[in-house]
């Protein structure tokens, strides 16, 4: 691994994730970051934009051959109707 010397690091506000460039940083925040608010409030937005179609994901029981459902998904947005219970509840 090599040290960079005399080098300016960016730090995500949100997460701390160091980053070398200030562009990348802003890039970052507004585009990757989960915990920034930005991020957030889009994945808002496209949640209560989506005109959801859900369908069950199943997993397998444990320790046994055979599935369960799990819980609904939403196939557009991808969704967990919990996920958009909490949501609904906060607007």
């Amino acid at each position: 691994m090599k040290t960079l010397k005399n080098q300016t690091i960016y730090q995500c506000e949100y997460c701390n994730k160091r980053l070398l460039s200030k562009n990348g940083a802003r890039i970052h925040e507004e585009q990757y970051c989960w915990n920034s608010p930005i991020v957030k409030q889009k994945r808002i937005d496209v949640i209560r934009a989506c005109k959801h179609e859900w369908d069950t994901v199943w997993d397998y029981i444990p320790g046994e051959a055979v599935k369960e459902p799990q819980y609904d998904q939403c196939i557009k947005c991808g969704v967990t109707e919990m996920e958009f219970r909490r949501i609904e509840e906060s607007a």
